[in-house]
């Protein structure tokens, strides 16, 4: 039997951790506004030891595969929820860290960047996951205004579609990303954690997420 992939030791390990719902009956409301059957929280994976530790491991080991020898000079992350996963990177690639916030502090010295001088490195971005590419083009801005070279971008999950790829690849960005949806409901559907009512409602979803978000938004 061959060894698991690192796409499938990390969905697993968001199994283990709680961080991938499922709810069609009582959706979630996403931040632009649509309902959805299921939702990502990576978040939840910091609170589980097991499974935090094997998705870093995961991360660091497939980063250093990409990006061998000094390509890697620094690692962010974004604040709040791309720290903990950018922390957990540096210490095993034994790397210099520094996080990244989406706008100036308002007092103090007013950094947006917090640990170190990135002027003149090659700093990787790290994030727990990418959707529409927003938040990781406004702190790559950061990061290149203060002088950075930043070409590559590792994040835990991806569920982007063409638009954001495409905006990161303008952006002279290379996304490396642990798991996919399509991995991760494959993970849920052999340990028994979705039943087939619901990947069908998250497949739906997935083909026409307006059309679904509509007629759940009818029914209530």
């Amino acid at each position: 039997m061959s060894s698991p992939s690192p796409a499938e030791i990390t969905a697993r390990a968001l199994l283990d951790a709680g961080a991938f719902l499922v709810r069609p009956e009582q959706p979630f409301r996403l931040t632009s506004g649509l309902l959805a059957p299921f939702y990502i929280n990576c978040r939840q994976i910091i609170f589980h030891p097991e499974a935090r530790g094997r998705i870093a491991d995961a991360q660091a080991v497939a980063i250093d595969k990409a990006l061998p020898g000094d390509s890697i000079e620094v690692v962010a992350g974004g604040v709040t929820a791309g720290v903990p996963f950018a922390t957990m990177m540096a210490d095993r690639l034994t790397l210099p860290l520094v996080y990244v916030r989406p706008e100036p502090k308002g007092h103090g010295l007013g950094a947006q960047i917090e640990g170190g001088d990135v002027a003149g490195r090659r700093v990787l971005l790290v994030e727990d996951l990418i959707t529409t590419a927003g938040s990781i083009l406004k702190f790559v801005g950061a990061l290149r205004a203060a002088g950075a070279t930043v070409e590559h971008v590792s994040v835990v999950f991806s569920r982007a579609g063409e638009a954001p790829l495409k905006a990161l690849a303008d952006a002279g960005l290379t996304l490396h990303a642990l798991c996919t949806l399509d991995t991760l409901l494959a993970a849920a559907r052999a340990a028994g954690r979705v039943d087939a009512a619901a990947l069908a409602d998250v497949r739906a979803f997935l083909a026409d997420p307006e059309g679904w978000s509509r007629r759940r938004d009818a029914a209530y």
